[in-house]
């Protein structure tokens, strides 16, 4: 136990966080997972997202089964209350109002100083200048017989405007800190907020679900059972397959690790999952899945969908068809258990477009 993997269990979800796990887990179990970190300050960060890695429920029964992980079950994580919301959010204000002060600060600094290089970059050509057209039109205006006393005020004046220092540069007036005027406000999603008195005592509804040992009071990954003990969300995760699918998911998952390829999330391609001959960094997926359990019956429609589909999307429809023998007679409502293990036996469809 000490040397295998912990797969901490959060609500129900496997998550590795150490990054030789997780290396150890994809080089040596070819379980590639599904990485969902990303930086606080970079949320659209989603080309290479880091640690933690997240497990399909498949993935974590495989790696326990095979004896390469354990469950590290975690209490649930309660959503905060009002008091804690708006505490946090207060604070939160405060410190990105305080880093808005100090950029402007910065912004105003950096202004005054550039102003002062330009102003101070040939000031005293510029006043020499000033004074010499002083002077000319001084004598001009001499020599066209104003008044002595008005030229000489002029000339003074023009003379102090050239030999003045240049005004500071005042900072802006930008008033409080908001969304509007500064881009460190960012836009927070929102989130179930509960207030402390209605989380007390709140119990979870359990799952009933098929197959052995039914009604013992255990339920299957991502599923919650009772409350009282804060783990016991969690470790939930252990019980996993308990329903009927479950177990064909987990046999079906394992058939395919076994011979070589990875599996990755398929519902958005219409498949249990997508099916790839390596590392999906590296490749494209060749199929995408259908789990059929038992004698499950098929009809046309759903072999011209799958195929059309696969093939729409430059991959071939998978049908992996789980069978561990058990019938179910509908006239006395009991189980027979045939001989031999559950087996999986793998179908590929192609859509040829003929016609």
């Amino acid at each position: 136990m000490a040397e295998s993997i912990p797969l901490y269990v959060v609500d129900g979800i496997a998550t590795i966080w150490d990054a030789q796990a997780v290396a150890t887990a994809h080089c040596a179990y070819d379980i590639s997972g599904l990485r969902a970190g990303t930086l606080p300050g970079v949320v659209q960060q989603n080309a290479f997202l880091g640690l933690p890695m997240t497990l399909m429920p498949e993935e974590a029964a495989h790696l326990v089964k095979q004896g390469a992980a354990h469950l590290v079950p975690l209490p649930r994580v309660r959503p905060p209350s009002r008091a804690a919301v708006a505490q946090r959010t207060a604070a939160r204000v405060a410190r990105n109002r305080a880093l808005a002060y100090a950029a402007w600060a910065d912004e105003d600094a950096r202004a005054a100083a550039s102003a002062a290089k330009a102003q101070g970059v040939g000031a005293e050509k510029r006043a020499a200048r000033a004074l010499k057209r002083a002077e000319v039109a001084r004598d001009k205006a001499l020599a066209d017989g104003e008044d002595a006393e008005s030229v000489r005020a002029r000339y003074e004046a023009a003379v102090a405007a050239a030999t003045a220092p240049p005004p500071p540069v005042a900072p802006r007036e930008r008033g409080t800190p908001t969304s509007e005027n500064t881009n460190l406000f960012a836009v927070v999603p929102a989130m179930p907020v509960v207030d402390l008195w209605e989380e007390e005592g709140r119990g979870e509804v359990e799952v009933e679900v098929e197959g052995e040992g039914e009604g013992d009071g255990k339920t299957g990954l991502g599923q919650h059972a009772g409350a009282g003990d804060p783990a016991s969300a969690s470790s939930s995760v252990q019980y996993f397959p308990r329903s009927v699918r479950d177990r064909a998911l987990a046999d079906t998952f394992a058939a395919l690790n076994a011979r070589g390829l990875r599996m990755g999330l398929g519902p958005r391609f219409g498949g249990e999952w997508l099916v790839y001959p390596g590392d999906y960094l590296r490749y494209h997926a060749h199929f995408t899945s259908q789990v059929i359990v038992r004698d499950e019956p098929i009809r046309p429609a759903e072999l011209v969908a799958w195929g059309r589909l696969g093939t729409g999307t430059k991959k071939a429809g998978l049908l992996c068809c789980w069978d561990d023998g058990v019938r179910k007679d509908e006239t006395v409502k009991s189980t027979e258990r045939k001989d031999g293990e559950s087996d999986v036996v793998f179908y590929s469809l192609e859509w040829a477009n003929f016609g």
